[in-house]
C-alpha cells in the first residue's frame, strides 16, 4: 500500500490539481485558473469550502478533494463533495486518505449532509461511497453531440427537421437574440433583466435538493462574468411584446475545445410551444460555427436529470448521445451526534 500525504491546495498547485481532475473526469475538464477561480468565488460569496491534495512519496499529485456549497441549492449546513484520483492510482487508498480530513472538516462545520456525483460506470466510486455511508438518489444523464464535419454521422444535426418549428414561432413574432447583440444595442438594465429571466426559468428544473434563489451577485460573477461564457451563444427568446421568455447558454473551458451547455429554460406561459427547441436550434448553429473554427473533433455536452423528460426528448431529437448516468449520492449526518 502506498503512503499518501494530504495537504491544502496552495496557489502554485492549481494546475496540478486541474490535471488530476481532468484525468479522472475527462468529460468535465478544468484548467488550473478555472478551479482557482471557482474557489475564489466561494470565498467571495461567504461560503464554507476547502481544497486538499493527495501526494505520493515522490511528490506526485495523485488526488484532489473539494468541499463547497451550491448557490442554487444553498443551505448553510449542506455541502458538495468533489473527489478525483488519477485513473492509474485509483483503488490504492488515495481517495480514502483525502476523505478522512474532509469528513473531519464536515463534522467541524456541523454539516447536515454532503452530496457528490459519480458515474455509474466508474470502477470504484459506488463501492467507495457505499462503504462510507452514502446512499444513491437522483440520476443525471450527460449527453454529447459530435459537431465535427465528416463525423460518422455526417453532419452534426439535420436542422431541416426543426425548420417548421422555427417558421411557426417566427410567424408568431418570437425572435432569438444573443448576449453579444443585446450588449451592442446597449439594452437598458441588461444584467438585471437577464438575472430575472434566469430566476424565472430555473424554478422547475429537477434537482437533488430544493432550489434556492440565485442572488444577483452570484448570477453576475458565476454566470454573466464567467470567463468561459460565450456571449454569442448566450441566447434569449423574445416574445412579440418584447418580454423575454426563454434562454440557453454555452460555455467553454480553457482545458478543452468542447462546448458545455448551461441552463436552457422557458417561462411557464410559453412551455410546450417549441421555444426550447428553437433555442437549441440556434445554439447548435453557433456551436457548429465555433467547432468549424476550432478544427479537430469538438463535442457539445449537456446534462439533465433523468426525470426531465421534455429536455431529454429535445436532446434526443437533435442527436445527442447519452453517456452512462451519473448518480447523486448523499451522506446524511446525525445533527445530535
Amino acid at each position: 500500500m502506498s503512503a499518501w500525504s494530504v495537504r491544502p491546495v496552495e496557489d502554485g498547485d492549481w494546475n496540478a490539481a486541474a490535471e488530476v481532475w481532468t484525468a479522472a473526469h475527462p468529460h468535465d475538464p478544468f484548467s488550473g485558473p478555472e478551479l482557482q477561480h471557482q474557489t475564489a468565488q466561494q470565498t467571495a460569496w461567504g461560503y464554507r469550502h476547502t481544497a486538499l491534495l493527495a501526494q505520493a512519496e515522490n511528490g506526485e499529485v495523485v488526488g484532489l478533494g473539494l468541499l463547497s456549497q451550491n448557490p442554487g441549492m444553498y443551505h448553510p449546513q449542506r455541502f458538495m463533495l468533489e473527489l478525483a484520483v488519477r485513473p492509474d492510482r485509483q483503488g490504492q487508498g488515495a481517495g480514502a486518505a483525502l476523505w478522512e480530513p474532509l469528513l473531519g472538516q464536515l463534522r467541524g462545520w456541523q454539516a447536515l449532509s454532503v452530496r457528490t456525483l459519480a458515474r455509474e460506470d466508474h470502477p470504484v466510486a459506488s463501492f467507495f461511497l457505499t462503504r462510507r455511508g452514502f446512499t444513491p438518489g437522483k440520476r443525471y444523464f450527460t449527453s454529447a453531440l459530435n459537431l465535427s464535419e465528416g463525423h460518422l454521422n455526417q453532419h452534426p444535426f439535420d436542422e431541416t427537421l426543426f425548420l417548421p418549428t422555427e417558421a411557426r414561432l417566427t410567424a408568431l413574432g418570437v425572435r432569438v437574440r444573443s448576449l453579444a447583440e443585446l450588449r451592442a444595442a446597449q439594452t437598458p438594465d441588461l444584467p438585471e433583466r437577464l438575472h430575472a429571466l434566469m430566476c424565472d426559468v430555473r424554478q422547475d428544473v429537477p434537482r437533488s435538493e430544493p432550489a434556492t434563489p440565485l442572488t444577483f451577485e452570484v448570477f453576475l460573477e458565476g454566470v454573466l462574468n464567467d470567463p468561459g461564457l460565450l456571449p454569442e451563444a448566450y441566447l434569449i427568446a423574445q416574445a412579440p411584446g418584447g418580454q423575454w421568455i426563454g434562454q440557453s447558454t454555452l460555455f467553454r473551458s480553457e482545458a478543452s475545445a468542447d462546448l458545455l451547455t448551461g441552463l436552457t429554460g422557458v417561462t411557464r406561459d410559453w412551455r410546450g410551444q417549441g421555444v426550447a427547441t428553437l433555442l437549441k436550434l440556434h445554439v447548435l448553429r453557433v456551436a457548429r460555427a465555433l467547432a468549424a473554427e476550432a478544427g479537430g473533433p469538438v463535442f457539445l455536452r449537456t446534462d439533465n436529470a433523468s426525470d426531465n423528460a421534455p429536455m431529454l426528448a429535445i436532446n434526443d431529437r437533435f442527436g445527442f448521445v447519452r453517456d452512462p448516468a451519473s448518480v447523486s449520492w448523499v451522506l446524511e449526518f446525525d445533527p445530535g451526534a
